[in-house]
């Protein structure tokens, strides 16, 4: 399988902005206008999804054809994910108790803890519309919305083995018009579906049609292109959109665009790096940087800066952001080699597939 390396650092860089986005909510004065400026890049999340999409599509478009073949494949995704989530989730479970039981004060954080959302954030289907705020760990409602998107893949291959391209394009605009709908209607209770957290499992399926779509485009263009500058070009251009906050669907297409590229070079010329050996183990662990940083943003800004620095220099918070942000990239690295992928191997040897798993030589996605 080809590794898609460009997707790997892309996905590096859009959680260390997430990240960044969320600790920003805590600067003092003047340093909020970097929270307010990294606003403008939420289309970065839907490029999570389609990225998501696209290789989901890749490896299991062929794979899944049946309903034991469809059970393996939500399987090897369920413990892929879930035992992050689970461990993440049960972080704010302890912090909610500690509050419950008055150990600890809580500001305006205190809306995470709602116990009756915690049923839905267990069996993750807080993102589908049955919830009115995020709660506990509040980034796993992207989570969510994956596991929706991965539940319902059947749907893609079936419009793409019955209508191939066709089947995909009507498929994407039905999606993308409902979601305008949904939005217009006031169904979906957000200004635009891009902001859409509580019901994004909707906007997550579009991106992952989307996401399929560019895989099997990928797979059929004649193009020989191995320079990755344009690609970067196309990723840079998509940001710059967004930031001069262009229409969506123009913000959209140039990130489609950047995709497409970034998986034709990499078909091309699968073997090649385009980024330093230093950052190879932080970028394969994007997912959880995304996952572990409301602990530590839990930890070092709503307690030890809240309550014990809150100092009103903005070099001084920043100087302490990049610490908690280099500290949560180490932690998501340990996570994953010592925790998920341990754990990963485990359940899939007790399912039996391990060894069908290492036949295949392909890695996990």
């Amino acid at each position: 399988m080809i590794r898609y390396r460009l997707f790997e650092i892309w996905r590096f860089f859009a959680a260390l902005l997430i990240m960044l986005y969320h600790f920003g909510h805590f600067a003092p004065g003047k340093g909020l206008v970097v929270k307010n400026e990294l606003e403008s890049l939420r289309l970065l999340l839907d490029m999570f999804f389609i990225i998501s999409g696209f290789l989901i599509f890749t490896r299991y478009g062929e794979q899944v054809r049946d309903a034991r073949s469809y059970s393996i494949y939500l399987y090897k995704r369920l413990i892929r994910l879930y035992p992050l989530h689970l461990a993440t989730l049960s972080y704010f479970v302890f912090v909610g108790l500690l509050v419950l039981f008055g150990v600890l004060r809580t500001g305006g954080e205190a809306q995470l803890y709602d116990w009756s959302t915690l049923p839905s954030n267990l069996f993750l289907i807080q993102a589908w519309g049955v919830e009115d705020n995020l709660t506990f760990n509040f980034v796993s409602w992207s989570l969510s919305a994956e596991w929706f998107a991965y539940l319902l893949l059947p749907v893609i291959i079936l419009a793409y083995r019955g209508a191939g391209l066709t089947g995909l394009f009507g498929l994407l605009f039905v999606c993308y018009a409902l979601l305008e709908l949904m939005v217009r209607t006031g169904i979906m209770p957000f200004e635009s579906w891009i902001m859409a957290d509580t019901w994004g499992a909707y906007r997550t399926f579009a991106d992952f049609v989307l996401g399929a779509l560019l895989a099997v485009l990928v797979q059929r263009a004649a193009l020989p292109i191995t320079a990755r500058w344009p690609a970067w070009i196309a990723i840079l251009l998509a940001c710059t959109s967004m930031a001069l906050q262009f229409d969506i669907y123009i913000s959209l297409l140039i990130l489609a665009a950047a995709v497409f590229l970034a998986g034709v070079v990499e078909r091309n010329d699968p073997d090649r790096y385009t980024y330093p050996a230093f950052l190879r183990s932080a970028a394969a662990v994007s997912f959880g940087i995304y996952l572990w940083h409301p602990v530590t943003e839990s930890i070092f800004f709503s307690y030890v800066w809240g309550h014990h620095i809150q100092s009103p220099s903005i070099l001084l918070f920043f100087a302490y952001t990049g610490g908690v942000m280099f500290l949560t990239v180490i932690i998501a690295m340990v996570s994953f080699r010592l925790f998920e992928n341990v754990l990963y191997g485990y359940l899939l040897n007790a399912a039996g597939l391990a060894r069908r798993e290492s036949r295949s030589g392909a890695p996990t996605i």
